[in-house]
């Protein structure tokens, strides 16, 4: 960034005083150097999460539904749920840039990863226009997540240029929505900007769009005819964290948590802000069941198998199912294997294996060193009227041990959208289902045995109730 002189930033802090009062990141704060006031023409704002950075959500194929419910509830926890707790942004910066400098001098593929390329390559062409303020604008805290946006901009991306914006702006404190806050900075840009005639705002919220729309309608209609707005939705993009740390981090803040419920007060009073409902408590694996688990690249294949086969049935994804091809299921739901059947499953073998070898066998595989691939020939597609789409498998060689409780190796490809996965009695009625045979194109997919679970929460012993609801306040 350009330095000023005293004398002429005393016209710039004037001139450009929103930026002034409403950024965040002093070290990335630029308003332009050349251009007045009435020189500004145009406003593109960015949202950060999930617009222009692949910020982590809970991840649905790890966490039950009700962990997920409490993790993103602002009320339950004294962390303030997931998107007030800046460490789970933060491991995502970490590992951004740790996997940067393992990449060497070939860092692209890695910042596309964690990066919507398009919008960073929109940003940096609103940088280009010397009469258009570029603004990173979002909800997040200023006081919990200053810190980080502010690593996120000390870094390249794609190539040698890091992020370039004149103003960072994060949410100030006594806004209590994100839309309130935001609606009031764009009331100040466009009052201050009184020359601008248009404004582009990016968000992958299509609530948030809506409510930018009222706004500006409303803005346009009493106060600036002239202005044009363009409101562009970008279709939301996560990179999930990985696994043991979203689990570590996740089993760490309900320790606090549940220390803090330790250390409060009861206060027989609403909930505010601050203030927290949930008592105690606990992280819990939850299996569901031993399966044939696939590789990611094999979910893939499954994926584009269906969609080039028979993506011409309309009923095959729609609003009332998921695509959800994710294991193939060889025990009921809440059951696992013998650890003998599970060292013939992983040897392979129809022999029944001795005390030592299960001994060894289950070691390895508790410590992940035993994960042999397991591998499957799709053999033939199911389609039920009820909306439901499986392949059958047979395991490769034909030979090889496999085990399962049903009478079918089944794969299911969707299930409803409020389910993880059909249920058993559904998806083994053959007589539901019209069958397609698979041609000899390569339906050869790969698995990993092992126990799907799921990560959830549970409730610790609750206090004595009175008649209002009992919330918990931090001590001073």
């Amino acid at each position: 960034m350009t330095n000023i002189s005293p004398q002429d930033e005393t016209w710039v802090q004037i001139d450009h005083r929103p930026l002034f009062q409403w950024n965040s990141c002093a070290e990335f704060l630029d308003p332009p150097k050349t251009v007045k006031k009435h020189e500004i023409r145009r406003i593109d704002i960015y949202d950060f999460d999930n617009t222009l950075f692949k910020s982590p959500a809970p991840n649905p194929n790890l966490l039950s539904s009700f962990m997920i419910n409490v993790l993103t509830d602002p009320n339950k926890l004294s962390n303030g749920g997931w998107w007030s707790e800046k460490r789970f942004l933060q491991e995502s910066i970490d590992e951004w840039i740790a996997a940067k400098k393992n990449a060497g001098t070939d860092t692209d593929e890695v910042d596309a990863t964690y990066w919507n390329k398009d919008v960073v390559e929109l940003t940096r062409l609103s940088q280009q226009d010397p009469h258009t303020l570029s603004i990173l604008m979002t909800g997040r805290k200023e006081l919990l997540f200053q810190s980080a946006l502010s690593c996120v901009l000390e870094q390249p991306v794609f190539g040698p240029k890091k992020l370039h914006f004149n103003g960072v702006f994060l949410k100030k404190p006594n806004f209590e929505t994100t839309m309130l806050y935001k609606t009031t900075c764009l009331t100040d840009l466009l009052k201050h900007y009184n020359n601008c005639d248009e404004i582009t705002i990016y968000d992958d919220r299509v609530r948030q769009l809506q409510g930018f729309k009222k706004f500006l309608n409303e803005f346009v209609e009493a106060l600036r005819p002239s202005l044009q707005f363009n409101l562009i939705h970008v279709a939301g993009l996560i990179k999930y964290l990985n696994p043991p740390r979203e689990r570590s981090t996740i089993t760490t803040i309900f320790d606090e948590h549940n220390a803090a419920v330790t250390k409060c007060i009861y206060q027989q009073q609403e909930s505010k802000t601050g203030s927290f409902y949930m008592g105690k408590m606990y992280v819990k694996e939850k299996r569901l069941g031993a399966a044939y688990i696939l590789t990611t690249l094999s979910r893939q294949k499954v994926l584009k198998l269906t969609m080039r086969k028979f993506g011409h049935m309309k009923e095959l994804f729609n609003d009332r199912t998921h695509f959800t091809a994710k294991f193939i299921p060889c025990t009921p739901h809440g059951t696992i294997t013998s650890q003998k059947v599970a060292t013939m499953v992983l040897e392979g073998s129809h022999e029944e294996p001795t005390e030592e070898t299960i001994e060894t066998t289950m070691s390895l595989m508790n410590s992940g060193k035993e994960d042999p691939r397991i591998q499957f020939r799709l053999t033939r597609f199911g389609r039920s009227a009820r909306g439901i789409f499986v392949y059958d498998a047979e395991p490769v060689p034909s030979s090889r041990f496999v085990y399962s409780d049903f009478p079918a190796l089944r794969l299911a490809v969707t299930a409803a959208a409020d389910q993880e996965s059909e249920t058993a009695s559904e998806l083994y009625d053959d007589d539901q289902f019209q069958w397609t045979a698979l041609d000899n194109d390569d339906t050869t997919i790969e698995t990993n045995f092992g126990y799907e679970f799921v990560i959830t929460a549970v409730m610790g012993k609750k206090p004595k109730r009175s008649k209002k609801q009992t919330t918990f306040k931090m001590r001073q």
